[in-house]
């Protein structure tokens, strides 16, 4: 097995807009962490896209070791720093560790995933 592997995704922003913080979907998707920083911001819609794609690249580059993990078990907060980090919410906490890349611009937010096991 490798020692590291990579997840990559992009969403698009509108498929995130005129949602409301008490969406099935939502809360299926996101921690009330999550949602709250998401909806303290004036575009929640960016920031709540940025966090998806950050999910689904991390459940891709799990997939490719053989893992599995759930969206509801990956949270993605940002440091006092404004740096973002991930908490997940299984035994995988205790083996691997996760670095993410966010961004977004006009339309389209990105993430990359780093897994590593230490």
């Amino acid at each position: 097995m490798s020692k590291f592997s990579i997840g990559t995704d992009i969403e698009e922003i509108r498929r995130f807009r005129n949602k409301e913080k008490t969406e099935d979907f939502l809360k299926k998707i996101y921690t009330e962490k999550e949602l709250e920083y998401c909806f303290s911001k004036d575009r929640p819609a960016q920031h709540l896209a940025v966090r998806f794609a950050a999910k689904e690249a991390i459940i891709k580059a799990f997939g490719s070791i053989d893992k599995k993990i759930l969206f509801n078990q990956i949270e993605i907060l940002n440091n006092e720093d404004r740096v973002p980090y991930v908490n997940i919410g299984t035994h995988l906490s205790e083996n691997y560790k996760i670095k993410i890349s966010l961004s977004h611009a006009k339309g389209y937010a990105m993430a990359v995933a780093l897994i590593y096991k230490e």
